[in-house]
């Protein structure tokens, strides 16, 4: 990740200090699976944990205006998977994809932004920046150290995995406003949500005909030569 980039360097925000009244720990925070939270950054501010210890810590808070927000989804191997954003899906019944039906996908792993702000906004932790939090958003934490490799400007959307049920950020991808909705990916492969194994033969066999295509067009007598040498 990387520093967020905006007409103003994050250095010129003022950074708040907040006396820690014991050993500042994180992993406090991190019980749980985690959200999955598409959202607008709106603003930022900075802040400084000085605990009991002397232990200094830098965050940049993001304040968010939550577009969705889903429970994060692991198999039995702890391998994430994709979260059920919906409760039905539509599945193929007719021949050569005439028709469809709509079935029952199970619980939708969606929450409400209510929700989401019990889950990941502990009250101690929101005194800190409630000040700086715009109406409506809510406030997720990421370590200046981190921010290092993504840039982001005010307005852009993105998409936020936490650190377990907790405001710390463990992962950001800027979302483009045009594929918003359709650059959600499986989790096991990269292809786009819906994508079938149907389709994915249908794709490889369309990629060896143009593969074949090209063998043959290169192996005509004289491929590649020059105009001026088929005038000799």
């Amino acid at each position: 990740m990387s520093r967020i980039y905006d007409n103003k360097p994050l250095s010129a925000l003022p950074v708040d200090s907040v006396s820690w009244k014991e050993k500042w720990s994180q992993e406090r925070y991190q019980n749980g699976l985690g959200v999955l939270i598409e959202c607008c950054l709106k603003s930022r501010s900075r802040h400084l944990i000085a605990d009991t210890e002397g232990t200094k810590t830098r965050y940049v808070a993001l304040h968010l205006s939550v577009r969705r927000a889903h429970k994060r989804r692991f198999d039995s191997k702890g391998v994430e998977i994709e979260p059920n954003f919906g409760e039905t899906e539509k599945v193929r019944t007719g021949y050569l994809n005439s028709s469809y039906k709509t079935v029952a996908k199970g619980q939708d792993d969606a929450i409400s932004q209510c929700e989401l702000e019990r889950l990941i906004q502990p009250p101690e932790l929101l005194k800190v920046t409630e000040r700086h939090r715009q109406p409506g958003c809510i406030t997720l934490w990421i370590s200046e150290v981190d921010l290092q490799g993504t840039e982001m400007e005010i307005n852009n959307t993105v998409r936020i995995r936490t650190k377990g049920d907790g405001p710390f950020v463990e992962s950001i991808t800027r979302l483009d406003a045009e594929t918003t909705a359709t650059t959600v990916c499986n989790y096991s492969g990269g292809e786009q949500v819906g994508s079938t194994w149907t389709d994915k033969i249908m794709a490889v066999k369309a990629a060896a005909a143009t593969d074949e295509k090209t063998v043959s067009v290169s192996n005509k007598p004289g491929e590649g030569a020059a105009d001026d040498e088929w005038d000799d």
